[in-house]
């Protein structure tokens, strides 16, 4: 008996397996998108956007864990709130697969609520996309809400955005977003300085923060 349960106990893993259909290679369109005052729909300048192709591996009793990442990227929109990342075509060695994270989009900026777009499959068909992705913000116009006037309340609203960035450098790859590390480091020293009960924890930015006055 013990047998024949572990028999299929393999079998449902070899079929989650292969239902979950890991590609060789992903191939991501160009991204470029307008960061834009909600109020005014003026552009903003300096805002810093990151892009991450987020790996899951399969799990039996999760569905999925996120593993790694197969790109990240980073920039920062310029006077036109304009901002560009670069198609690519990646070999996909881990074996891991893209779901809807693919790409994470999060865009800060200093006295904003933060911005957060991804791909919305329909569920039970995250895994069939295939190899090439797209995100849906291409030439669109992201529109950024002025920031709770409430510290305590907006401090709030960017340890969702701490755990999003936690994930990416959770595995070892700070180095990829050191400008909204740094930015939200310093934003937690900006709120900190007006209210010292507030609780903001940013990944890795002790040593990013220094000279936050610095442009």
């Amino acid at each position: 008996m013990i047998l024949i349960t572990r028999l299929l106990l393999l079998m449902s893993l070899a079929m989650g397996m292969e239902a979950w259909g890991a590609d060789a290679y992903y191939t991501a369109a160009p991204i470029e998108a307008w960061v834009v005052d909600a109020d005014t729909g003026a552009p903003i300048e300096g805002a810093v956007v990151t892009a991450n192709w987020q790996l899951v591996g399969f799990s039996y009793d999760t569905g999925g864990r996120k593993l790694g990442q197969l790109e990240v990227m980073e920039t920062v929109t310029d006077r036109n709130g304009r901002f560009h990342f670069p198609g690519f075509t990646k070999v996909n060695a881990s074996g891991n697969v893209l779901r809807e994270e693919d790409p994470q989009i999060l865009v800060f900026k200093s006295g904003y609520r933060y911005l957060r777009a991804t791909n919305q499959y329909p569920i039970g068909k995250e895994g069939e996309q295939g190899t090439y992705r797209k995100s849906p913000i291409i030439r669109q116009k992201l529109k950024m809400k002025k920031a709770d006037e409430d510290i305590k309340k907006y401090a709030f609203n960017l340890t969702f955005l701490s755990s999003y960035l936690s994930r990416i450098a959770g595995h070892g790859i700070t180095g990829p977003i050191p400008l909204m590390i740094r930015a939200l480091g310093c934003e937690r020293q900006r709120l900190l300085a007006l209210d010292s009960t507030i609780t903001l924890s940013v990944p890795g930015a002790t040593a990013l923060e220094a000279n936050c006055e610095a442009k």
